[in-house]
């Protein structure tokens, strides 16, 4: 038996040991940088930018929401202050 036929025989093996024992084959390695065209230390380099700029937009997104819904409170409490000051004005002029 070759060394090549015994490498193959023995991979053979492991891979039913493996199964037998429920771990399921390994995914493919990803390499987001080759989609991007960068080279793997650049793209290492530029991930915490990343992930910065991402959380600053989401806190934004969230301030942005918070301005808005703050907005719509403060023009119900106008709603309730004009009502009430035209109650009260009705009521003294009685």
């Amino acid at each position: 038996m070759t060394a090549a036929e015994r490498r193959e025989k023995a991979r053979l093996r492991s891979e039913r040991w493996r199964r037998a024992h429920g771990i399921m084959p390994r995914k493919p390695a990803q390499r987001p940088w080759l989609a991007e065209g960068i080279s793997r230390s650049t793209w290492y380099r530029r991930k915490p930018k990343a992930r910065q700029q991402a959380a600053m937009t989401a806190t934004l997104t969230r301030a942005e929401a918070f301005a808005h819904q703050l907005q719509a409170e403060l023009a119900e409490a106008a709603r309730c202050h004009a009502l009430a000051a035209a109650a009260i004005r009705e009521m003294t002029l009685q």
